[in-house]
């Protein structure tokens, strides 16, 4: 098959959402496919090249005023039409909610087009964390992007989620779309509770104490100032926190402001080689964002077999059992956070009862489970 993807980024842009793009590329180039990924330049100008097999179309790109890494591509109607008579796809995936979705929605729609299929990785009141002019304001630019995300995802053959959740959200708001569910999924051979992490604790110097640890962008839709406060409630316990991004500065003020500055590790960008030992190094995992749609480290986390304190919010309830592999709290309550994380590092028994029940979910999302299912989704859809 000629399999034609469209994704707002492709590492070195890291996000869940560019790793899902790159690991699915990958594994259809394995399989024998032709694939062709669109994705914005990582530095503005256009250019194409090659990540193992998979051909990289980079379109020219601009900043983006609410991620810096993340810079916005720029693709006109007519170069995506271009690309598309170019590359003759037997069928095109995108895994982007913005302008590239847009523009290939516009495409003609008549007889013998070539199928379209979306994968949906969000949701609207993710735009409500980037306006801030009141509550009511905030509202109605969650109904408009409902309204026109609707819209969109309408002109499209078929539409994925990565979780049930999610699907039922939007089902519940009209979309009419035939969906399905595949799970992000995750590398099941190199996240798991064994591994081979010599020299990892000086390489990053973990502190000697109990280990909380949030892997993923460091944005304000994460909410991990919320986890920062939460530290500040408990006794000696360290928080890890790997990833990169624009609200780091914020956070590290806040750690100060809290006099838990000490207490709090920033990380930056881990090679993926090193994230595995990580989750294995620590004691718990906890992460505090309330609008996942399935969350990825989150999925790490419990293939690890580690216990997880979660926001009772969007997806994470999909992976965080209460009371079986971890907690759920309020979303935006430090307080109960705190309290969650407490009884489990205070308790080696009821972690390790959390951390055996994360591990039969999180196998539950291998990687070649969603390779598969993918693949076949293509080849239904395929001329």
């Amino acid at each position: 098959m000629h399999i034609l993807m469209l994704s707002h980024g492709y590492p070195p842009t890291i996000s869940g959402v560019t790793l899902v793009v790159q690991k699915v590329a990958r594994a259809m180039v394995e399989r024998g496919h032709d694939v062709t990924v669109v994705t914005a330049s990582d530095h503005g100008a256009p250019y194409q090249s090659e990540d193992q097999g998979v051909r990289l179309w980079r379109v020219r790109s601009a900043p983006n005023p609410f991620w810096s890494e993340g810079r916005l591509p720029l693709l006109t109607y007519d170069r995506l039409k271009e690309i598309v008579a170019q590359v003759q796809p037997d069928v095109i995936n995108t895994h982007d909610s913005a302008l590239l979705s847009w523009q290939l929605y516009r495409l003609e729609h008549q007889k013998g087009h070539v199928p379209e299929v979306l994968t949906c990785h969000f949701l609207p009141r993710f735009v409500t964390y980037y306006v801030h002019a009141g509550e009511a304001v905030e509202q109605m630019v969650e109904e408009i992007t409902w309204d026109v995300t609707l819209r969109m995802l309408s002109g499209f053959d078929h539409v994925i989620f990565p979780t049930g959740t999610q699907r039922s959200l939007f089902e519940q708001e009209g979309l009419e779309v035939p969906s399905s569910v595949i799970s992000n999924g995750l590398d099941t051979s190199r996240y798991r509770p064994e591994g081979e992490d010599a020299g990892l604790a000086e390489k990053y110097c973990l502190p000697e104490a109990k280990r909380i640890l949030f892997v993923g962008r460091l944005a304000r839709d994460k909410k991990i100032g919320v986890l920062v406060r939460a530290l500040a409630a408990l006794g000696d316990a360290h928080l890890l926190i790997v990833g990169r991004g624009d609200d780091r500065d914020r956070l590290e003020e806040l750690a100060r402001e809290l006099g838990v500055e000490p207490r709090v590790h920033f990380f930056g960008y881990v090679p993926e080689a090193d994230l595995p030992g990580l989750y294995r190094a620590a004691d718990i995992f906890a992460i505090a964002s309330d609008v996942e749609v399935q969350s990825i480290p989150t999925l790490q986390a419990a293939a690890s077999g580690l216990p997880i304190v979660a926001a009772n919010a969007a997806a994470l309830p999909e992976l965080v059992h209460d009371n079986r592999n971890g907690y759920l709290v309020p979303a935006g309550d430090a307080a109960a956070f705190a309290a969650a994380l407490d009884r489990i590092l205070e308790h080696p028994a009821l972690a390790e009862q959390f951390g055996q029940a994360s591990l039969q979910i999180g196998r539950q999302h291998a990687e070649e489970l969603t390779f598969k299912a993918y693949e076949e989704l293509y080849r239904l859809f395929a001329r």
